[in-house]
């Protein structure tokens, strides 16, 4: 099982506790960037139909509770992370503008369903093709490595 395998999936509070403290972190780290990310697209492109986002973001709170596995946002109890003085000052001071825009209404007009699909594929086109170059990179490396190996092996043969 991969790292990502092993915390980025649903999971009990038990389950949780025996993770390794530094895949907890990055547990708690990721998804809260991920929420992040999530209010700052709708404060650009509008909230989805069907979405009240104070129930997920509206305040800290909410914003930890908020759960979504489909989405992979998982919620925690510790207020350390999404402390606006924390190691995720510059993740929370995103948040608060993304707020602050949708609780102003300054946002684009809620986007259609099928639109936030299509945008969503292209997103995952894109990470597809990034993953893709990074695979094809290490690929390299690793031909390269064992070339370098090989050359060693018959150097010591050699000898």
């Amino acid at each position: 099982m991969s790292d990502d395998e092993i915390w980025d999936r649903e999971m009990t509070m038990d389950e949780f506790k025996r993770l390794d403290p530094a895949l907890q972190k990055k547990r708690i780290d990721t998804s809260l960037r991920r929420k992040v990310t999530e209010m700052h697209r709708w404060s650009r492109s509008g909230v989805p139909t069907g979405i009240d986002w104070r129930k997920n973001g509206g305040d800290r709170t909410k914003l930890r509770r908020w759960h979504d596995p489909k989405k992979k946002l998982w919620s925690w109890s510790d207020d350390n992370p999404d402390h606006p003085r924390s190691r995720n000052k510059t993740v929370m001071a995103k948040w608060i503008k993304a707020r602050n825009l949708l609780a102003a209404g300054r946002t684009a007009k809620p986007t259609d369903e099928k639109d936030n699909w299509k945008q969503r594929a292209l997103a995952l086109e894109l990470q597809n093709s990034n993953l893709i170059a990074v695979q094809a990179s290490l690929e390299d490396r690793l031909r390269r490595a064992e070339a370098r190996i090989q050359v060693s092996k018959k150097k010591r043969a050699s000898d």
